[in-house]
């Protein structure tokens, strides 16, 4: 399917344009039940890595589509309306975290405390599966003479738990659209180009190659402007799930929302390893993706 680009227009209405790129499976059978949102926390650079986040944590957001529609996206419009007056804000963790912008009312602790409590609970009433990889760009340079992309890497083991998820919940042949968010021309055509080589299995890393063929992903590139209630929720997971992969102590309070949500988990090089409770997850999806050649072999990718 040929990807679906809104960046000609970022002003588009998130509810309009939510309607307009998603089919809804209650209408029309030939489509999945689901949707995907992507975003991601820190950057792919390996040079120079930025040592205060020297990781990228990519985030998979999988919600079926009247959950989306009927719970989703509306709370999250009420809960905008309640604490800044109007529903246009778009969430950046960053921001909140910083308290900047027309997040400052949060300098203020009552607020702050039950603006967290709320989102907490958005969060927490929002019935999603999340697939997260988080790379070890420091480790990565050290283990590799030629490192793969993080980028290309972390889309590459999201993908493949992607389709255990689609397997399990009776999605063959039904189309499952992934929104990234749109990060300019450049940067969606290289996003989009490697997404078509794994599920073409065009540029294999390893033996074992998930077939994509009864499991039809459909990528769109929407820019964070279009304010979807999705790419805020995956930008609020990214950070915490990408500083728990080193430090268990990392962010307690909402990991404990997250950990029973999260169905997958990689990082990657193998340090750092971190993982719910089994009991709480029981799809937890391991993966197969293995690299070949190994580390250690003189013809590691370039």
């Amino acid at each position: 399917m040929k990807p679906t680009h809104f960046a000609e227009n970022p002003r588009i209405d998130a509810l309009s344009a939510t309607n307009h790129i998603l089919e809804d499976a209650s209408t029309n059978a030939c489509f999945g039940d689901y949707v995907v949102f992507v975003d991601e926390s820190g950057d792919a650079n390996l040079d120079p890595i930025d040592p205060r986040f020297p990781m990228l944590n990519l985030v998979f957001c999988i919600i079926r589509k009247d959950h989306y529609f009927d719970h989703v996206a509306p709370q999250l419009k009420t809960l905008k309306e309640e604490f800044f007056g109007h529903a246009d804000l778009i969430l950046h963790e960053s921001d909140m975290r910083r308290k900047t912008g027309a997040f400052s009312i949060l300098r203020e602790t009552t607020i702050h405390k039950r603006w967290m409590a709320q989102l907490l609970t958005w969060i927490d009433n929002t019935e999603t599966s999340i697939i997260s990889a988080c790379i070890d760009k420091v480790a990565l340079t050290r283990r590799y003479a030629h490192p793969f992309d993080p980028y290309d890497l972390a889309i590459r083991f999201c993908l493949e738990r992607t389709r255990q998820f689609l397997a399990v919940n009776n999605q063959t042949g039904r189309p499952t659209q992934v929104i990234f968010e749109s990060r300019g021309k450049r940067h969606d055509r290289a996003a989009e180009t490697e997404f078509r080589h794994i599920l073409t299995q065009a540029n294999p890393l390893g033996h074992h190659l998930p077939d994509f063929s009864q499991y039809p992903l459909e990528s769109l590139f929407i820019p964070k402007k279009a304010n979807l209630a999705g790419h805020q929720l995956c930008d609020l997971l990214a950070r915490p799930l990408a500083k728990w992969s080193f430090d268990p102590a990392s962010h307690q309070q909402p990991m404990q929302i997250i950990k029973p949500k999260l169905i997958a988990h990689k990082v990657f090089p193998h340090t750092g390893w971190r993982r719910p409770n089994r009991s709480n997850t029981p799809n937890y999806f391991r993966g197969y993706t293995r690299l070949n050649p190994s580390a250690n072999d003189s013809h590691a990718p370039r």
